[in-house]
């Protein structure tokens, strides 16, 4: 193999960083490379770009693949991906099909806390709105509201749950956590009083999710669930678009029964330009960026860049489908 220079493609670079990472310069001089930065719409564009790619590099959950592509790319023998979440690959079936695929190791979530901050601070201080009225009169009359003395309900204490909650405790918030396996010891080591979701949901100001995302929890916050929240409270969803029930909240900011709503996800992504959430001004809405920061994109190319450079050189690779080995590839 390292007689041979692969053909690698990187995939979804939308904020052009993959080529100023240091492994890029070595990549490019053991392999062919080419960076797509134009979104793979579909399965026959998938297939129509990448037939002659031995590698793919894909920055996680932006382009999915199933074994109708795995079936038509022939050459494919590795996908190095950014971090460690596969629901957007078959694994099984690139498995059985003799497709290695590497990760890189989680991240600590600290991009995402951050910008869960910054959404329920913009959601309270009408932070976007003023800067948009700023363009167009004078002097913005806009009143905020206060986010000390306000209680935020957090739901999901994992590792990024207790870290909003721990930074969220320096504004003099009361906090309230809910998860289902949360011990009021744990709750109260960051700084939280664990309680039911039903009085997490009626006492809350603002309720931030922060809950693993799977077939139990998909929408975990529907019609019932909005109705018992303060009225005029806040949601904000760095998690997961399918934890909500899209509709009952679209339903819910055009009641008022939402003041407001900061998103990062969605069901459907990218969000479509006539996307009724996009009508509404006190819908903050973001394209993704929990993760999207110079510093871990640069990060998480370099680490998956290394692994196809390990590849290239038959040394070991961190294996998403480690069983890979035993079969007559790489």
């Amino acid at each position: 193999m390292s007689e041979q220079r692969l053909r690698v493609a990187i995939l979804d670079d939308f904020e052009k960083v993959a080529d100023k990472v240091p492994a890029y310069t070595k990549l490019k001089a053991r392999a062919d490379v080419t960076i797509l930065r134009e979104r793979l719409e579909s399965s026959e564009k998938i297939v129509q770009t990448l037939r002659d790619f031995d590698v793919l590099l894909l920055m996680r959950e932006r382009t999915r693949f199933s074994d109708k592509e795995y079936g038509q790319l022939p050459g494919l023998k590795l996908i190095s991906q950014t971090g460690r979440t596969t629901r957007h690959l078959d694994l099984p079936a690139a498995t059985r099909r003799g497709i290695a695929v590497a990760g890189t190791p989680s991240d600590s979530g600290s991009t995402t806390k951050e910008l869960t901050i910054g959404l329920i601070l913009a959601l309270l201080r009408k932070i976007p709105q003023v800067n948009q009225r700023m363009r167009e009169e004078s002097w913005p009359a806009l009143t905020g509201l206060m986010l000390e003395g306000k209680t935020v309900g957090v739901l999901g204490f994992g590792r990024i749950g207790k870290e909003v909650a721990r930074i969220l405790k320096a504004f003099d918030t009361r906090l309230l956590a809910y998860s289902r396996s949360l011990t009021p010891e744990r709750a109260a080591e960051g700084g939280a009083e664990a309680v039911s979701m039903e009085t997490l949901l009626r006492e809350s100001d603002v309720v931030t999710l922060h809950i693993q995302f799977n077939e139990q929890t998909r929408g975990i916050i529907g019609a019932k669930e909005l109705a018992l929240m303060k009225p005029g409270a806040y949601l904000v969803n760095t998690g997961r678009g399918p934890l909500v029930v899209e509709q009952a909240m679209i339903q819910a900011l055009e009641s008022g029964r939402l003041g407001g709503v900061g998103l990062d996800v969605y069901d459907i992504e990218p969000l479509p330009m006539d996307h009724p959430l996009r009508r509404f001004d006190n819908a903050i809405l973001m394209s993704h960026r929990g993760y999207a920061t110079v510093e871990i994109l640069s990060e998480r190319y370099e680490q998956a860049m290394e692994n196809i450079l390990s590849f290239i050189d038959r040394r070991p690779v961190d294996l998403l489908n480690p069983e890979i080995r035993d079969s007559n590839k790489p």
